[in-house]
C-alpha cells in the first residue's frame, strides 16, 4: 500500500494503473484517486461533519448524512446531541472503537475516488454491522478498485481475487471457493475462524 500511494520510488514498468506506469502520474492526481482508510486513521477535534468531510466545503450536508448511513453509524450519531454537528475529542476519544472505524469508513463513501483501500479496517465491529457494511463496500466498488487487507476471511471472501500473504510472500491466489478447498494457509484460517463466528455469516 506504500508503493501504491509512492511512500517510496519505484522503478518503472513495476505498477501500473489502468495501464498506465504509476510513475507516468502526477503524484497528486494519484493520491487525490485513491482513499486509503487504517485501522488508526486520525480524528481532529472537530464536529463528526468536519471528520467525515475533511473540512471540505464540496460536500452537502445530506451527502455527509448518506455516507453515514452507508458505514452503518447514522442510527448512533442521530442519537448525539447535535447530530452530525456533534463535536467530539482529539482522535475521537468520545467514541467507541467501532464507531471511530465507522466514521472514518464514511470518508469512503463520501469520496468519490477510483482506488479505495481498507487496511485492517473492521476489526473493532462485530460479524452483523461487518456483513451490513460489507455488502455496502460491494455495492459502492462496482466500477472502482477495492483492496481490503484483512486477516477475516469474512472481510474477504466476496472479493474478485484473494491474494494470501505469509512472510511478505505470495503464497495462494484465487477465489474464496478454491482457496477453501485446498490445503494450506487460507484453508486453515477458514476453518478456525469457522468455529468462532456466526456459521450462517462465514457459510
Amino acid at each position: 500500500m506504500n508503493l501504491l500511494t509512492k511512500l517510496y520510488n519505484i522503478p518503472d514498468g513495476k505498477i501500473k494503473i489502468d495501464g498506465k506506469d504509476i510513475n507516468e502520474i502526477d503524484i497528486e492526481v494519484l493520491r487525490e484517486n485513491i482513499c486509503y482508510i487504517t485501522q488508526d486513521n486520525f480524528l481532529f477535534s472537530s464536529t463528526l461533519k468536519d471528520n467525515i468531510s475533511l473540512f471540505k466545503e464540496e460536500y452537502e450536508e445530506d451527502e455527509i448524512k448518506e455516507s453515514t448511513k452507508k458505514a452503518v453509524i447514522y442510527d448512533e450519531i442521530s442519537q448525539m446531541p447535535k447530530g452530525i454537528k456533534t463535536k467530539i475529542g482529539e482522535r475521537g476519544g468520545d467514541l467507541s472503537g467501532g464507531q471511530k472505524q465507522r466514521v472514518v469508513i464514511s470518508r469512503a463513501f463520501l469520496k468519490n475516488s477510483s482506488m479505495i483501500i481498507f487496511d485492517d479496517t473492521f476489526s473493532a465491529l462485530d460479524n452483523r454491522t461487518s456483513k451490513e457494511l460489507l455488502e455496502n463496500i460491494k455495492d459502492l466498488s462496482k466500477d472502482k478498485t477495492c483492496i481490503i487487507i484483512s486477516n477475516k476471511i469474512a472481510d474477504v471472501k466476496q472479493s474478485d481475487k484473494i491474494v494470501v500473504l505469509n512472510n511478505g510472500n505470495i503464497v495462494q491466489q484465487g477465489v474464496h471457493g478454491d482457496l477453501i478447498a485446498k490445503p494450506g494457509i487460507y484453508q486453515e484460517f477458514f476453518e478456525q475462524q469457522s468455529t468462532k463466528a456466526e456459521p450462517s455469516f462465514l457459510s
